[in-house]
């Protein structure tokens, strides 16, 4: 395990001068108390009082993770947490991670050694001690638009998926539909599969079982860029929509009312969740403390030319 003295040495300081710097107790010439910074972040010595002390520093900077920046909802949530950030006076580093747990553990070691006062997190892989360790070295983290979280110490602004696939799927069977499908997300993340659970939830209260792609007359996509290619994926089979097969997405990015079909799917209001995650993030940060808060945004179902009566 690494030593005071070790950063001592690699710092070419006293070991006294160390402690002054992580405690703060004597002023510290700028160029050594960079020194002695540096070497602590070379050689990863970062135990709690370190975290803090460094914490203390603040450099108005917050981070913000995502899964996909291909997907146009991760990327208005990084422009609406950005834009927010700017207006409270802090900069923002955005990572893209693909649900890739080395490069999310490597995301997470950079917006330390950054000082960065927050964190925002839209996904990660199933499994990530990520968001874990940045609180355990004191850095407010905020979920959203992915699942509850078990520690309470997280920040959490989530959509209400359970209700949203309870209206899809009333909406579906209004229209006489029973064999219904499901496309999940091609990635392993954390909140992946709480959308289909919440399909095949309101799928049972009406007594039915989730249909096969090639035998369901309605599919549900995980998201609307899925949506988007399930139809260009049916229509080249010659299945048309919505004469054969009706299809909803999940976002309401801003291309869903201008396509060709017009797309049925659940708005998710990415400013508002961003702007939330950082209120509550930086709020937080100025109050050297945890977030330990939870809000549920209600999404609603917006009904386009993409669904229609089941065929005959």
């Amino acid at each position: 395990m690494t030593t005071l003295v070790e950063v001592a040495r690699r710092a070419g300081v006293s070991k006294s001068t160390v402690s002054n710097v992580i405690h703060g107790r004597v002023a510290v010439a700028e160029p050594t108390r960079r020194r002695v910074e540096q070497a602590i972040s070379e050689i990863g010595y970062r135990p709690n009082a370190i975290a803090r002390s460094l914490r203390a520093r603040a450099s108005h900077s917050i981070g913000m993770i995502v899964p996909d920046l291909s997907n146009p909802f991760h990327a208005q949530l990084a422009v609406a947490v950005e834009r927010a950030a700017t207006s409270l006076g802090y900069a923002t580093l955005v990572a893209h991670t693909d649900c890739n747990p080395e490069v999310e553990e490597e995301v997470g070691r950079a917006l330390f050694d950054r000082r960065v006062d927050g964190v925002v997190i839209a996904g990660l892989s199933i499994g990530s001690k990520m968001p874990i360790s940045l609180l355990d070295q004191g850095i407010p983290v905020v979920l959203a638009s992915f699942g509850e979280p078990e520690d309470p110490r997280f920040g959490n602004v989530d959509h209400d998926d359970i209700s949203a696939m309870t209206a899809v799927v009333d909406h579906l069977i209004s229209l006489g539909h029973r064999k219904m499908a499901f496309v999940p997300q091609p990635y392993a993340e954390q909140s992946g599969e709480r959308r289909r659970q919440g399909f095949e939830s309101a799928l049972a209260r009406h007594g039915l079982l989730a249909a096969p792609q090639s035998d369901s007359t309605a599919i549900v996509a995980h998201n609307d860029m899925l949506a988007i290619h399930t139809i260009d994926s049916l229509e080249r089979s010659g299945r048309r929509v919505p004469a054969d097969v009706s299809i909803v997405g999940y976002d309401d990015i801003p291309f869903a009312a201008h396509l060709r079909i017009g797309l049925t799917t659940v708005r998710s209001d990415a400013r508002r969740l961003g702007q939330r995650a950082v209120e509550l993030v930086t709020a937080a940060a100025r109050a050297g403390r945890h977030v330990a808060h939870r809000e549920i945004q209600t999404n609603p179902l917006v009904i386009r030319e993409s669904t229609g009566v089941v065929p005959s």
